[in-house]
């Protein structure tokens, strides 16, 4: 009878102790958390598309319809996630002049109806001439002016032919005039592709505009890229344009990825924290890892105010990310749980061309209270005395004569 007593006592105060543990410390074994991916880098698309002649020429196909249909139907398509909320899209057409046709922010389905609608107006033009450098340093003119809010500029044009910026029956003086202004057009657009790392791909529609689009692209360096669309049977303008996507924006993903959990402050401490976390990191098109900065926010309603500038820290390898939290003063704590959000983003160098999966992370860790500090101490001792003492008891018991 004393026997199952003291072994039901024994139990219950290891539970007690198992519970005060998981109180202690529970938290940190809650389910991963929900990924949030909600930023996601902006890009400036530019749009370039030729509206000579031979873009409508009689018996062959209407090249001009073509492009227009696709950038409507597949780039323009929300579902087909080449375009993000917070891009913008800009479109130009040239021949002899060039022209400025719409510009907008999307944000909402709305907002891409007035790029829709010139796409659809592009159809009736039908010009005189192919001025390929005007248009990209017209769009160049358009970067510049926005880019304080993307970092990352995607130029595309959309041509069927050779540069043809003026016109033979033209007078002389009309001639160089142009020629000179061809010639400087190319300079700024040798400037653009190599200093400021503009992006211009050129679509190449037919075979004879090649040689003047490949000289065209060894001028801009690596901001040149060359897309062969000279396939009439199987154009996948949605191919070239994911695939443009994939080139602006690289992949950097946290594979492990958890929601932070940065432990348990003693009550009592040296006066400072620090507690450091890496996962692993995974990187497309690139190979060296472009350092990242962390944005940390607190629950307002956190039992006592942290002041969360400088806490936190993030530094990066090849393969791995590394979360370092550094407090100081942590006997100022009130004792409680501290949640917060921590916002991974590319640094300025690398805004627009990275996306970072996940991009936010839960953030959880605890200061305990003298409760918590000193309680499953004491319990501990009293479980020690409690089994010592019922050891010696049982041993006197038996050294004890027997009554009958």
């Amino acid at each position: 009878m004393h026997k199952k007593k003291y072994s039901l006592l024994l139990m219950i105060l290891m539970i007690l102790m198992l519970s005060l543990s998981m109180k202690t410390d529970g938290w940190s074994r809650e389910s991963s958390p929900k990924i949030n991916s909600e930023y996601l880098p902006n890009v400036h698309w530019i749009f370039c598309i030729d509206t000579s002649g031979s873009m409508k020429m009689k018996g062959h196909m209407d090249l001009l319809a073509l492009i227009t249909e696709k950038i409507t139907n597949d780039f323009l398509d929300s579902k087909k996630n080449i375009i993000n909320t917070g891009d913008r899209i800009t479109i130009f057409s040239f021949d002899e002049q060039v022209r400025l046709e719409a510009t907008s922010l999307y944000q909402t389905e709305n907002d891409l109806l007035s790029i829709k609608k010139e796409l659809k107006e592009l159809n009736k033009r039908h010009g005189n001439l192919t001025f390929i450098s005007e248009g990209i340093v017209q769009s160049i003119d358009v970067v510049d002016k926005y880019k304080q809010f993307f970092h990352t500029n995607a130029l595309y044009v959309f041509t069927d032919g050779k540069s043809e910026p003026y016109s033979p029956k033209w007078s002389k003086q009309k001639i160089r005039a142009r020629k000179k202004q061809d010639t400087e057009n190319f300079q700024k657009i040798s400037l653009a592709g190599k200093d400021s790392g503009l992006n211009v791909w050129l679509g190449v529609l037919k075979w004879e505009a090649f040689d003047d689009a490949k000289a065209l692209v060894n001028r801009m360096g690596k901001g040149g890229h060359l897309v062969d669309l000279t396939d009439f049977n199987r154009l996948s303008l949605e191919k070239a344009l994911i695939d443009f996507a994939g080139t602006v924006r690289s992949e950097v993903k946290i594979v492990d990825a958890k929601s932070l959990n940065l432990g348990t402050i003693p009550y009592k401490n040296n006066g400072s924290y620090e507690k450091n976390i890496s996962f692993s990191v995974q990187t497309d098109k690139i190979n060296k890892l472009p350092p990242l900065t962390a944005e940390i926010n607190f629950d307002p309603e956190n039992p006592s105010e942290i002041k969360a500038k400088d806490i936190f820290k993030i530094t990066t390898t090849a393969d791995k990310i590394l979360f370092s939290l550094n407090l100081t003063d942590c006997n100022k704590l009130n004792s409680g749980r501290y949640k917060g959000k921590l916002k991974l983003m590319p640094t300025q160098s690398n805004y627009g061309a990275i996306v970072i999966q996940p991009s936010q992370f839960d953030v959880k860790f605890q200061k305990s209270s003298i409760t918590d500090f000193y309680f499953w101490r004491v319990g501990i001792f009293l479980l020690s005395g409690f089994l010592f003492v019922t050891y010696f008891a049982n041993k006197i018991k038996r050294k004890m004569p027997i009554k009958i």
